[in-house]
């Protein structure tokens, strides 16, 4: 008899698949024409805009919706209870966080390297205020799998940046576009929202109930903080010692590349954590449904990953265009490492979390900022482009620890993931040589395409050469797509 858990899981998944593969497929769209209107300078000044909000935001998360997801409530209004508090406190603090950045708005913005720019952090931060309300809503809706309802809202958003952005680029506003079509984004965020009824709040607030979550939440926003830490570690130390151009060169080229891999993991993890903390009981089906998922997004992310470090070029000329050509010496390094690093690490921290183990990823997380902060300081000592190789290094770092603490607290041998993943590896070498051969043949737009194409066939070929991979593929194609026709 099906698992009702894996029915849904597997119902959720699809819809989440959609929803991003639409959502974040605008993403390098509109990244491909901005980054033909606007320099790299522009949108360096975004992203020192956008680390302070990232952080002030990890606080207005406060660990209430990891909380929410996980904790099994006595009924729907002791569930309804819990959200209002948490709600109305996230607002509270939203509204506070605005207000001292707008007070030391010309500090902060000295700290972040952008001196003379504090009024922009005022203006964007509106949305952390905004974000704190959307917060809880999205929360209600991941807990039913309302996964359906969630794709309105992420597609509505996700068109911004082509009708509000990009207008605003060709009127000559340069990074003021970008802050602007952020802004837009939160705000439509909310008001779709508002629109399906994810979450009305009660007019009801306890402290009591405030601190239950609080402290259960309190390891989740201390990860929260190391996450920050180890995603704009390198912003910030690229803009407090180099210029606006390598900060927008840099932090663009590593936004793209990352939102090319969230494709396929923004889909799958947001359903993972519900799963699984639905299953935290049962460790057989628990680390058969992480095994799964691990799998799965190993299968398309390492050839994914192969492939845009060996055509970097292309993928340059093609995304970015001309102009950015420096963009291909980042592409291939961050490439590979983010897809390694997606696939063996990004996934754990909620895998640890619906186990009920709060401090391990929050160690981890600690332990790759306490490793990665001497490593990039004395890289850019040296130069850019060492910084840039040391860091794509750098992200793999946490592969091992996570694997030996899988095991200690889950169950989940190294044995048992290499078993899982080596076909896949070795699908991907096997594509990777057939590239260096295919390469060597000419190097025209034309024969680029000819040549990946050709290189994801041999990529599947070789995984089709072994039953389970090939009942997998067929397995992914069915679930996630083949159902697509019956809605």
């Amino acid at each position: 008899m099906p698992n009702p858990i894996i029915e849904k899981t597997i119902s959720a998944t699809k819809w989440s698949t959609i929803t991003e593969l639409l959502a974040k497929c605008v993403s390098p769209i509109t990244t491909m024409i901005l980054a033909r209107i606007l320099a790299p300078e522009a949108f360096g000044v975004l992203t020192t805009v956008l680390m302070v909000i990232a952080f002030a935001e990890v606080f207005v998360d406060s660990g209430f919706q990891k909380y929410l997801i996980q904790h099994n409530f006595a009924d729907e209004a002791e569930e309804r209870r819990y959200m209002s508090v948490a709600f109305w406190a996230n607002l509270g603090l939203g509204l506070f966080l605005w207000g001292i950045i707008a007070l030391f708005h010309v500090q902060i913005a000295e700290l972040v390297g952008n001196a003379g720019q504090g009024h922009l952090l005022v203006v964007t931060g509106v949305v952390i205020p905004i974000y704190s309300m959307v917060g809880i809503q999205i929360c209600k809706l991941k807990k039913e799998f309302g996964f359906q309802k969630l794709f309105y809202v992420r597609v509505a958003s996700a068109l911004v940046p082509l009708v509000v952005t990009i207008p605003l680029a060709l009127l000559g506003l340069d990074y003021w576009a970008l802050i602007i079509g952020n802004i837009a984004g939160v705000v439509v965020n909310s008001v779709i929202l508002y629109a399906v009824k994810a979450f009305t709040p009660m007019l009801h607030f306890s402290w009591s109930e405030l601190i239950t979550m609080l402290s259960y939440g309190a390891w989740t926003l201390l990860n929260g903080i190391a996450t920050w830490l180890s995603s704009w570690l390198d912003a910030f130390l690229v803009g407090k010692y180099l210029t606006d151009y390598y900060l927008g060169l840099y932090k663009n080229t590593a936004n793209l590349v990352i939102s090319i891999f969230t494709i396929v993991t923004a889909s799958i993890t947001p359903v993972l954590y519900s799963s699984l903390s639905r299953l935290q009981d049962d460790d057989l089906m628990f680390k058969k449904m992480f095994l799964g998922i691990q799998k799965a997004v190993a299968l398309l992310l390492i050839p994914l990953g192969f492939g845009l470090a060996l055509y970097g070029t292309f993928a340059t000329e093609i995304i970015l265009g001309n102009e950015w050509m420096e963009a291909a010496k980042i592409i291939g390094p961050l490439s590979l490492a983010t897809a390694i690093r997606t696939a063996f690490v990004s996934l754990n921290g909620d895998v640890f979390r619906a186990k009920g183990f709060f401090k391990t990823p929050l160690f981890l997380e600690f332990l790759d900022v306490l490793v990665n902060i001497p490593a990039c300081y004395f890289a850019l000592q040296k130069d850019f482009w060492t910084f840039v190789y040391v860091r794509a290094l750098m992200r793999v770092f946490l592969v091992f620890p996570e694997w030996y603490f899988l095991s200690k607290r889950c169950g989940i041998s190294f044995p048992s993931i290499a078993q899982n993943v080596w076909k896949l590896f070795l699908a991907s070498g096997v594509m990777a040589c057939s590239a260096f051969f295919l390469q060597s043949f000419g190097a025209s737009t034309l024969w680029n395409i000819v040549s990946v194409c050709l290189c994801a066939a041999v990529y599947a070929g070789v995984l089709c050469l072994f039953k389970q991979e090939r009942e997998q593929l067929k397995s992914i194609t069915a679930k996630l797509f083949g159902r697509m026709a019956a809605h």
